[in-house]
């Protein structure tokens, strides 16, 4: 599995390495800033308080769920002394370079793994934005594409046949981390099913045994091996069995989009390598990186995740195979001069353009945060006991990253299928309605002087009991007169 590295690949690697974290620094310092889970992370992680003191949870689902990269930035936090703001871009540094750098080391060309970022910045700038999250589902996917190399990829695999038990190991290892820092495993299953149908059913088998280990293992690292389990299965069963509407979900759960440019570009390499006999399109049926593309691709209709997380990161994968390909098809590419002017133009244009992007999500921020270090908010703080009633999860990412120690709970936090069964109700209610002020009803009655009630909307006029202020551009907060 493993074998000796050369020169030349070594100075690829630390080229790239360079490149890689330059790209998400420049980009942080241009103003960009992530917009949600991120910020939940890091503020958990600079605490000691659990979810049920941060948010209203339904009892039983209280488990966090994200256990093991909360340790490692708990840890970061601690050992560096970062404050959370220098911990956020390390989130978003950290993850973008551990993908991208797994992605250069596992694709057979550096320079193909680059080409496939442009492709992605070009044709579907959503998934490379997501690469810029900060957010611990990077190690998922980059667990993927370990699994990828050496369950689905053909060539390694004839490179590896004498050596399944040590990939066994490495391929445990790897979701059992993703496990234990990302938390959601159940999606891993997508993998073995690609290969089962791609008729692959001794390696489908093997990694789903490696899967369902792994889950157990990354469960038991928790610390919370009940809880972590039954929140994964409680919430999701939450989230699909809900009667309401496609759009009142989260936007990753929305529904995808059937075509978009990446598909060309894939069919354009296909149509390349069929026409260079490197591939016979019959051979595709037999594929099961291709056939977890088109599956995810199929899937992303109803939940766009499946694309974003799984689908696209197939692709990405693909394309650097075969992109490999059409390079090593390039004679002048054999001569050194020719190679490594290929690589420095690739990594040059890379640091170039993707910077060049509009990253203004700081600026966005700002339209659902209070500020409450003006005088004139101070008043409209919730005091200790109390409950903010928001209706958008943003409110809860931007004020509990900038008070992450406030002895008050958000009614809404990261996800809507774990709040209390009432309270879920009436924030269906609201989105429903388009946000119409009798919605807000059974909040308002609920209001005690400690609580207060942030809304997306003026709706001050329809209940003049209380009093309002306009805290910022697309933020209105509400309190009992005193």
């Amino acid at each position: 599995m493993f074998k000796t590295v050369s020169m030349e690949k070594i100075l690829a690697i630390i080229i790239a390495i360079i490149a890689l974290i330059y790209i998400p620094t420049k980009i942080l310092n241009l103003g960009y800033s992530p917009l949600d889970d991120a910020n939940r992370h890091v503020a958990f992680s600079i605490t000691d308080r659990q979810w049920n003191e941060i948010i209203a949870i339904t009892p039983g689902l209280e488990s966090d769920h994200n256990a093991g990269w909360h340790s490692f930035l708990r840890a970061i936090h601690k050992y560096f002394k970062l404050n959370k703001e220098e911990l956020l871009s390390f989130s978003v540094i950290f993850l973008f370079l551990l993908f991208n750098l797994t992605g250069t080391l596992v694709s057979p060309n550096s320079v193909a793994w680059f080409v496939t970022l442009l492709i992605f910045f070009i044709t579907q700038r959503v998934i490379f934005g997501r690469l810029m999250c900060g957010r611990p589902f990077l190690i998922s996917c980059t667990a993927e594409l370990i699994l990828f190399k050496y369950w689905f990829d053909k060539e390694s695999i004839k490179k590896t046949g004498s050596t399944k038990f040590s990939i066994f190991l490495l391929s445990f290892f790897v979701v059992t981390m993703s496990v234990w820092l990302h938390g959601t495993w159940y999606t891993f299953l997508l993998l073995p099913f690609a290969l089962l149908i791609s008729g692959k059913g001794a390696h489908a088998i093997g990694l789903t045994t490696v899967i369902l280990l792994s889950t157990l293992a990354g469960a038991y690292l928790t610390g919370d091996f009940e809880g972590f389990l039954r929140f994964h299965y409680s919430s999701t069963f939450n989230i699909f069995t809900e009667n309401i509407f496609n759009w009142q979900l989260v936007t990753e759960f929305y529904e995808g989009q059937l075509f978009n440019l990446c598909i060309y570009t894939m069919m354009l390499i296909l149509f390349l390598l069929v026409k260079t006999k490197q591939l016979k399109l019959n051979e595709l049926s037999k594929d099961p990186l291709f056939i977890l593309i088109l599956l995810c691709w199929l899937l992303s209709i109803k939940v766009a995740r499946f694309w974003v997380d799984w689908g696209a990161i197939a692709l990405a994968y693909w394309l650097s195979l075969k992109i490999s390909i059409l390079i090593s098809l390039m004679n002048s590419v054999k001569k050194p001069v020719v190679r490594y002017t290929l690589f420095f133009f690739i990594i040059l244009s890379t640091i170039i353009l993707l910077p060049l992007a509009k990253w203004n999500e700081r600026d966005n921020r700002r339209a659902h945060f209070a500020d409450f270090n003006k005088p004139e908010l101070v008043s409209f703080i919730p005091q200790k006991g109390g409950i903010i009633y928001n209706d958008l999860m943003s409110v809860f990412y931007f004020q509990y990253f900038e008070n992450p120690n406030a002895e008050y709970k958000f009614i809404l936090g990261f996800e809507p299928a774990i709040m209390p069964t009432e309270d879920r109700k009436v924030l269906r209610d609201i989105t429903y309605t388009n946000y119409h002020f009798s919605a807000y009803k059974p909040w308002i009655a609920k209001l005690t002087t400690k609580d207060r009630i942030f809304t997306s909307v003026d709706i001050s006029k329809n209940y003049q009991t209380l009093d309002w202020i306009k805290a910022s551009s697309k933020l209105w907060i509400g309190k009992l007169k005193d």
